[in-house]
């Protein structure tokens, strides 16, 4: 999740401060999660059923995969993830991350950036959980190997324009859960532009320096010259993925409903949220 922009005037219509954005959320109901790449699987029972979390239930499930996109960051610029803060008491341990040491510099730069952006909406959502009454999830153990390991900038564009266009369609997804709260549907749609940027900005990156960047399931579209956007041939509209999609990816078990564990998340997900 992206936090909420700044914006000047103070009478602008999408200038929203927390407890509006908070009163919003609650109204709505839902508000869908992140996510990202591909790796193994585990199948394992059901907590909650995916069409009915609560507000709490699915702010949890975007902090889970928050953590997931903050750490990938923070290691590949810095060689060390998020603080203890940050991720909360209890908290499970990062394994296959390191630092990498970029050729191209604007590539470095634009990493960097990601890194702030993530961290930052870790803290914003766990914040956001702990304003409206309920307990942040802790970091779960994360496998930031499970997929590969990025040694390249090839390799972190690759990875991280997955990362990005899970991110999209996941929000878009969610939009139909907060048509009852205007200012819950404006929040999630500057997320949706900020998610959008990230993702736009890493495909013409892939395209320029002929990265390949593998789909992530049968609705991804990787970039290339003939393909510039994600987009259908039919409808020019984004991919839209559920919770159980996004869970199908992270955890690595491509058209499989059931699955708990495995991928990026060896023991599964925090909270109720965590079946495909």
């Amino acid at each position: 999740m992206s936090e909420l922009p700044k914006l000047s005037g103070a009478q602008h219509p999408l200038q929203l401060n927390r407890r509006n954005v908070l009163a919003g959320i609650g109204a709505a109901g839902v508000l869908a999660g992140t996510g990202m790449l591909t790796g193994c699987s585990n199948a394992g029972p059901a907590r909650l059923p995916a069409s009915n979390p609560s507000v709490l239930d699915v702010l949890n499930f975007a902090l889970n995969l928050e953590y997931l996109e903050a750490s990938f960051y923070l290691y590949i610029t810095t060689g060390v993830g998020l603080t203890s803060n940050d991720m909360g008491s209890g908290a499970g341990s990062v394994s296959g991350g390191a630092k990498l040491n970029f050729s191209n510099p604007m590539v470095a730069s634009l990493a960097n950036q990601l890194a702030s952006d993530e961290q930052k909406h870790v803290e914003f959502l766990r914040s956001t959980i702990s304003s409206i009454g309920g307990t942040p999830v802790s970091m779960p153990n994360i496998n930031l190997a499970a997929n590969g390991a990025v040694t390249s900038d090839a390799t972190f564009l690759a990875a991280a324009r997955q990362l990005e266009a899970v991110g999209v369609s996941a929000y878009i997804g969610g939009a139909q859960f907060l048509t009852t709260s205007t200012a819950a549907l404006t929040y999630a749609a500057q997320i949706l532009d900020t998610e959008a940027q990230h993702d736009g900005f890493l495909r013409e990156f892939c395209i320029a320096l002929g990265v390949s960047s593998p789909a992530v399931d049968s609705q991804d579209q990787p970039p290339t010259i003939s393909k510039i956007f994600d987009t259908g041939a039919t409808t020019g509209l984004n991919p839209v993925r559920t919770t159980s999609q996004v869970l199908q990816i992270v955890y690595g078990a491509a058209g499989q409903t059931g699955v708990s564990s495995g991928g990026f998340f060896p023991n599964g997900l925090n909270g109720n949220i965590i079946t495909s």
